[in-house]
């Protein structure tokens, strides 16, 4: 791409292109390039001017430059990957009819006459007064009524003018408020948007290897196994699962997938395996069902919102009737005109969400994914947290120290094997085996078949007609009976005891046994003690590993209160039988054995490193490496609460105020609608700042 730097300085590039105005498809193209970008803070594109305002991290700025000279703005594969809704498109949509709005009215107050005026007013004002007359015939007291009232008493007096200002400015704050709106649903879709860049993809000899999904074109065909997410939309050409679509469809029953049946991105299978023929591979319908999502679900709407919501309508007949009270003793419908632009529910319905979706949308600048608002207000309530041990409290990259072949077998050939069937079914520790492999150069083919995952046990699969399995110990010495001899026990025995281990058997016969340190996170100690002190009293770690392993992580972690060799179902009944005492229960997992306990707490937690279930069915995920999010999303849920409380009582207080100058004769209808609008998207634009300062970006 053709482009000047017009102006530069420490972390911030000017750029201009060669070309007057940019279209809209350009816009979004740059737009979108830049901030999906690592090294890019924020990107400012200017549509009219084709030019461009980047803030890019400090020390990035040749990555920058390059990826700048790469970006072809008429790229069909980028235009392709465009999202269906754009925030950058929206902001200038809604400019573009402010500007319009603003010209039509001083054009139509200069050059046209006052008599085609006050029949454009009239004309302009029918549609406010037919929806006023339809909720009244259906008693349902809103805000439409209110408004209609005050134009129709306008009409009444002759003042065409004021109900001219009246139409103006109510049609204007609306467009405002949904511009604000749209604004902060936009970009917090942009967050949630799917985030996959790996498949499984069938090669034209019918196997499957791992390719990157730029790699994946309509009519491939990509495997997706138990506990991951499907990259793609597409149709089912074999296999048979059950798939979670709650992030699509907001459905807690599991959809039944078979053959010739769609399937869609986002969603998580939870049981069997899917070969799936790919229809769509822009991403684009994922992004368009999340923000329908985001404006339907009743998740966005908080518990404290609802009830400022009953409050504030039950003024409405009470604004109306302190109208017709104001009319009869006065005598003057310019007063009681002033008194019906009077709507406390405006700052209530429209800058409350915006305050939600604004907290949920400076969550994810931290790395943190709240999928919607009643979750912060649960976070905010929340006395106990649960926490798994590994992958959480732990490292959530755990190493491979040791492995001891068996059997007379060949190390670096079980780790292969190891990293073959745990890549199916990543989790912490999965993870750390694939990467030992891959650092060691390990190529590994696809020899095994079939491979199972059961779920707090392990992997079962088939290799050369023979029964591989890999998990717990319980899972493979007990449940499985392999048998391993006197001298190969006495090895394993010998294996330090601050390691987690892997169990392999190969046909029945202990092949391998793999150690992995899991060190606890530096940060635990600290995280735990400022949870305490943002008010958590009750902190409980829960873990599969055995109990000496958990003593001493609980112990370094300063937890009084621990759980070691639990299940799944354990952890899940511990979760409810706290729910059932009355406590707000905070469940943190990474993995498929924590989704029970996840789905049974009052707020679900998954670390983004985790299997792709657990994220999918936890209300909130960490992105970042640290607890410290913890701490943070603490301090958020709280903040939240205080803003939309402060948000409903100012809204309530300045629109009473309003109502009492029009009661006096201090406030003319015009002028009550002016400042009605006005502080209604003060609070909005206050709502849509954030809540913590922002931090100095790292050097």
């Amino acid at each position: 791409m053709k482009y000047a730097i017009k102006h530069q300085s420490p972390g911030q590039l000017h750029i201009q292109l060669p070309k007057r105005r940019l279209t809209g498809t350009e816009a979004d193209v740059l737009y979108y390039g830049l901030v999906e970008n690592q090294n890019v803070i924020s990107a400012h594109v200017f549509q009219r001017t084709a030019a461009a305002v980047i803030k890019f991290r400090k020390g990035a700025q040749e990555e920058i430059l390059k990826l700048l000279d790469a970006m072809d703005l008429h790229s069909q594969e980028a235009i392709d990957e465009l999202p269906g809704v754009s925030s950058r498109a929206t902001n200038e949509e809604f400019k573009d009819k402010a500007a319009g709005k603003i010209l039509v009215r001083l054009a139509k107050r200069t050059l046209v006459p006052f008599p085609v005026r006050a029949v454009w007013t009239l004309y302009n004002g029918a549609p406010y007064i037919r929806e006023g007359l339809k909720d009244l015939f259906q008693r349902n007291f809103s805000a439409e009524i209110v408004h209609a009232s005050a134009i129709l008493a306008s009409f009444l007096t002759g003042d065409f003018s004021t109900a001219s200002s009246i139409i103006f400015l109510t049609d204007m704050g609306e467009m405002l408020e949904e511009w604000t709106y749209k604004k902060s649903v936009d970009d917090l879709a942009q967050s949630l948007s799917l985030n996959v860049t790996q498949v499984w993809k069938e090669t034209e000899e019918g196997v499957f290897v791992k390719c990157g999904i730029q790699e994946v074109k309509d009519g491939d065909c990509i495997r997706v196994g138990m506990g991951s997410m499907i990259p793609l939309d597409g149709v089912v050409v074999s296999g048979e699962a059950m798939v979670n679509q709650a992030a699509l469809t907001g459905e807690s029953v599991l959809a039944e997938k078979h053959l010739d049946s769609t399937v869609f991105a986002g969603t998580v299978l939870e049981e069997g395996e899917l070969v799936i023929q790919v229809r769509a591979t822009s991403g684009k319908t994922r992004y368009d069902r999340i923000v329908q999502l985001i404006e339907e679900s009743e998740s966005m709407v908080s518990v404290t919102q609802s009830r400022a919501e009953k409050v504030v309508s039950r003024l409405i007949p009470y604004t109306f009737g302190t109208s017709i009270i104001t009319g009869l003793l006065t005598g003057n419908l310019t007063k009681a005109a002033s008194v019906l632009m009077v709507d406390f529910s405006c700052a209530i319905e429209v800058a409350m969400p915006i305050a939600v979706l604004s907290t949920m949308r400076e969550a994810g600048r931290h790395q943190i994914t709240v999928k919607g608002g009643k979750y912060l207000e649960l976070v905010s309530e929340a006395d106990t947290i649960v926490f798994d041990k590994t992958g959480t409290l732990t490292n959530a990259t755990p190493v491979v120290e040791e492995v001891v072949a068996l059997d007379g077998r060949d190390p670096d050939e079980m780790l292969a094997l190891a990293a073959c069937l745990e890549e199916h079914f990543p989790h912490s520790l999965a993870n750390a085996v694939v990467k030992a492999a891959r650092d060691k150069g390990l190529d590994h083919e696809e020899v095994h078949t079939n491979p199972n995952y059961i779920v707090a046990h392990g992997i079962v699969s088939s290799l050369n007609g023979e029964r591989v399995v890999i998990g717990s110990s319980h899972f493979v010495l007990e449940d499985e009976g392999a048998y391993i001899s006197d001298e190969d026990r006495e090895r394993v025995l010998a294996m330090p005891i601050q390691y987690s281990r892997l169990y392999m058997a190969i046909g029945g016969r202990m092949a391998a046994v793999i150690g992995i340190s899991d060190p606890i996170r530096p940060e635990s100690t600290q995280i735990i003690n400022d949870l305490r002190r943002a008010g958590i009293k009750n902190i409980v770690m829960m873990t599969g590993d055995s109990d000496r392993t958990a003593q001493a992580i609980a112990a370094q972690a300063g937890i009084t209160e621990y759980y070691s060799e639990v299940l799944p179902e354990d952890k899940a009944k511990y979760v409810q039988a706290e729910r059932d005492k009355g406590r707000k229960v905070i469940m943190i997992g990474d993995g498929i054995n924590d989704s029970p306990a996840l789905s049974a707490a009052d707020v679900g937690i998954a670390i983004k490193e985790g299997a792709d279930i657990a994220r999918e069915i936890a209300d909130i995920t960490l992105s970042g490496k640290e607890l410290d999010k913890l701490v943070i999303l603490r301090q958020l849920s709280k903040e939240l609460l205080v803003r939309m409380n402060r948000t409903a009582w100012i809204g309530i207080a300045f629109n009473g105020a309003i109502l009492l100058g029009g009661i006096f004769g201090l406030v003319m209808p015009g002028t009550a609608a002016l400042l009605h609008n006005t502080s209604t998207i003060g609070l909005c634009l206050n709502n849509m700042r954030n809540i913590l300062p922002e931090e100095p970006e790292e050097a």
